[in-house]
């Protein structure tokens, strides 16, 4: 699986999760309106991460191995903060309490 394509997941993630958190506030009312808002901070945040190369490429050489051991624990502890994130929002059901 592409590291890109792990970013872009993540960043659709989270931007369901702030769409999800301000329906429940009652911010958005109509389906058009959320699905409008959550398009468009989808393809934004993913376009911020794309355009980020710095972040790419150092987490490209953790997993390629370049970076020796400290970089396959460095990739481990961020999917161990993925695993949470997304327990915690499973468990409580919002992003932010």
């Amino acid at each position: 699986m592409s590291l890109i394509l792990l970013l872009f997941l993540g960043t659709i993630l989270g931007s369901t999760s702030i769409i999800s958190a301000a329906a429940k506030s009652g911010y958005m009312q109509g389906g058009l309106t959320r699905g409008l808002a959550g398009g468009t901070l989808s393809v934004t945040s993913s376009s911020f991460l794309y355009g980020y190369t710095n972040l790419e490429s150092f987490l490209t050489a953790a997993a390629n191995g370049s970076l020796g051991f400290s970089g396959f624990v460095f990739i481990g502890g961020l999917f161990a903060l993925l695993i949470t994130w997304v327990s915690n929002l499973i468990n409580y059901e919002v992003a932010i309490r």
